[in-house]
């Protein structure tokens, strides 16, 4: 909500804000007079939600709020600053720059190596000279566009457009992280309340085409997005709520807690795992917060992993773990690796390397620090490039810094941690044969679904058959290029003659197309055509004979996007019935989406 928003007496916020900090600044939008009190409403749709809000209400009565954790020694920013002083102040000695930048508070702590290592790093990439022998540095060519381009330090995030192959339409957008990470052929994700399916990334021309998927379930790929995290003392409400619930000392609309089958509800003193055998799969109930249950989902997927020998993925949200492994993780080995003691640090950042979400990090450091182009596209095999290139230097540990701030809690952790060692925090082992509702929000469904024509539904069949009977075509005659019309599918009649010379060679070409009546006029009086004017009157000729034999049905199958003569002819060789020729057009279109990036025109 913008600053310049007129009057308003109510706001409503549908879902949970999140944070209290969030809740206040978005209500507080509403009766902007003096001596008016601020009015809102929140719209909850799901257990978490109500509980979450709840919690941030009765924390708002206590006058509690999140702390507030400036960034501390943003090597990207100072990078961005001795750019600015070599351009403002020219020949600087490394000395004085020390000392005009730690009277910064966020850089209070900043050391002599981490200033040089930037400055190493600047001058590699000819942003400034940096003369170690002399320490001074001062600027280069490339410094005024490098500052000038780099004032903000909001990720500048390009957008693809996201087109619907059946509807031949443009849906909405994606930010290029998404697509770096999830742009593989074959994964669906949710966009405007719907479900699609991606056929393939088009760079050149920003573009993600798909198709409608109509599979059972929340098949969106797991993405974490820049969702705003869930503090400590908030999901400790939460769970405090919950056990309230469950005695019967609150009620609450949503009745998923009472309708648990679990004898110990998980709060903030008991954490409660189910686990699948058929799945494969655990979910821990924690309610630690988004940051500290990221920081467990760290290390019990890397230890994990370590000692099963197979791969652990996890995830995490602010009240839950999902740990997912071909291996069966057993009660045994998990309270052996939550009992251990670790060093966190080294641990969270090993797990980090090759993660979607370090490769962003290492990405939109890397622009700031003028590694990477202000326009170049994100791609993960090129950020995990980045990541590898400049791992010892200053570029990763910014980015590293940079996630641990933004993601991961440390500190608490190792506090929570503690307490389960000290039995503080119970652990309660169930077995199930299915996921209770409260473990579902966090379950993924995400699975890799490649279509054939012979699984496609109806409802696409049928939204594939209404654009085609809409699309236009200019008919004209082969024969003497007298006659031409401009018409939609349809509107043909299955017997087509030319008026003018009787002939039923009658071809169809796109509705814009002024040029090919004038290409058949041109060879009708005899004249010669080029190559290219050839090779189009041979493809009318081409089609005329389709229309000729199979009248309003080749139309009908021309009318599909990138579908050709020869496409053409294949299909109504091989017709079987209409919903089988609907499907093999559909196809035929879905082939040209995924491969016309590879032709020369």
């Amino acid at each position: 909500m913008g600053l310049d928003i007129g009057s308003i007496e109510l706001v409503i916020h549908y879902g949970s804000p999140r944070q209290v900090s969030k809740l206040v600044q978005r209500i507080g939008r509403s009766r902007h007079n003096r001596n008016a009190t601020a009015k809102g409403l929140i719209i909850t749709n799901n257990a978490d939600d109500e509980f979450e809000t709840r919690a941030i209400l009765d924390r708002i009565k206590d006058g509690s709020i999140e702390e507030q954790k400036i960034h501390d020694g943003s090597l990207d920013v100072l990078a961005h600053h001795l750019v600015g002083m070599t351009m403002q102040l020219g020949e600087i000695p490394i000395n004085l720059a020390l000392e005009t930048i730690t009277n910064a508070y966020p850089f209070r702590n900043l050391q002599l190596e981490d200033l040089v290592n930037v400055l190493d790093l600047l001058d590699s990439n000819y942003l400034l000279f940096f003369d170690r022998t002399k320490m001074i540095f001062w600027k280069k060519g490339r410094s005024f566009k490098y500052y000038f381009e780099n004032l903000s330090t909001i990720p500048d995030i390009l957008k693809f457009k996201v087109f619907d192959s059946v509807g031949k339409k443009i849906i909405g957008s994606l930010d290029q992280r998404f697509v770096g990470d999830y742009g593989d052929s074959g994964n669906i994700f949710v966009l405007k309340g719907l479900q699609w399916r991606i056929l393939n990334v088009d760079e050149k021309s920003l573009s993600v085409n798909v198709e409608p998927f109509r599979g059972g379930g929340i098949t969106i790929p797991y993405w974490e997005g820049e969702s705003i995290p869930i503090d400590y003392n908030t999901a400790k409400k939460v769970g405090s709520f919950r056990s309230k619930v469950k005695n019967g000392s609150l009620k609450l609309i949503n009745k998923t807690i009472e309708e648990l089958s679990f004898n110990e509800i998980p709060d903030e003193n008991n954490i409660v795992i189910e686990s699948s055998r058929s799945q494969g799969s655990i979910v821990v109930h924690s309610c630690f917060g988004t940051k500290i249950n990221s920081t467990l989902s760290a290390l019990l997927s890397s230890m994990i992993s370590s000692m099963l020998g197979s791969m652990v993925d996890s995830r995490s949200d602010g009240y839950r773990i999902v740990l997912s492994s071909r291996s069966r993780i057993s009660e045994k080995l998990f309270l052996d690796v939550i009992n251990d003691d670790y060093d966190l640090y080294s641990l969270v950042s090993a797990s980090l390397v090759g993660t979607h979400n370090v490769n962003w990090k290492t990405w939109c450091v890397a622009k700031k620090f003028g590694v990477v182009g202000r326009g170049a596209i994100y791609e993960k095999k090129s950020a995990r490039f980045l990541y590898e290139r400049y791992a010892k230097t200053s570029l990763v540990k910014e980015a590293l810094r940079e996630l641990f701030h933004d993601k991961y809690d440390l500190e608490n952790t190792n506090k929570i941690l503690k307490k389960i060692r000290d039995n503080k925090i119970l652990i309660k082992w169930l077995e199930i044969d299915k996921f209770s509702k409260l473990a579902e929000p966090i379950l993924d469904h995400t699975s890799k679904y490649y279509s054939s024509p012979a699984n496609l539904d109806k409802g696409i069949i049928d939204l594939v058959k209404a654009r085609l009977a809409k699309t236009k075509h200019r008919l004209i005659c082969a024969r003497c290029g007298k006659w031409e019309r401009v018409i939609e599918t349809n509107e043909v009649k299955n017997i087509l003659i030319c008026p003018y010379c009787k002939a039923r060679q009658i071809t169809a070409t796109f509705y814009s197309d002024y040029d090919l009546p004038k290409i058949i006029r041109k060879k009708y009086e005899g004249k010669k055509l080029s190559f290219d004017e050839k090779h189009k009157f041979d493809r009318a000729w081409k089609v005329s004979s389709l229309i000729e034999n199979f009248g309003k049905i080749a139309i009908t199958v021309m009318s599909g996007y990138g579908v050709g003569a020869d496409t053409a002819a294949r299909i109504l060789r091989n017709m079987v019935d209409e919903e089988h020729l609907f499907k093999q057009i559909y196809e035929a279109e879905r082939q040209y989406v995924v491969t016309r990036g590879f032709w020369d025109s």
